[in-house]
């Protein structure tokens, strides 16, 4: 009897695994869309164009994969989308700091010119 229910235990969850791999595809990918929607496009167009369009068709490509029902190809095309908008956010980081730099020394240079004179 228990051998029964194990069995029967065994096999719910062997027919259970690709329904709980296909829901993480999808989690992948409804995480991987909302990084491209979290970001602000004008900032991302300015501080990274190519990264930002390679991340919306890695996208649209894992979508594509998705409505074919390949999970693999879904999953991979998403974190390559990942991948590039981790690069965008990054750049527009870089982006602000370099402004951040450029401010600073030029309050430097002015306070530098205001006590030469």
């Amino acid at each position: 009897m228990k051998k029964i229910v194990a069995a029967a235990l065994m096999g719910a969850l062997l027919l259970a695994a690709p329904a709980a791999f296909a829901d993480a595809d999808r989690d992948e990918l409804i995480r991987t869309e909302a990084q491209i929607a979290a970001l602000n496009s004008a900032d991302a167009s300015s501080a990274a164009p190519a990264n930002f369009q390679e991340a919306q068709l890695r996208l649209s490509e894992a979508r594509a994969a998705e409505e074919k029902n390949n999970e693999e190809q879904s999953v991979w095309r998403s974190s390559e989308a990942s991948l590039q908008v981790e690069i965008v956010q990054e750049k527009i980081k870089l982006q602000a700091l370099e402004r951040t730099v450029s401010e600073i020394e030029t309050g430097i240079a002015t306070l530098r010119r205001e006590l030469n004179s």
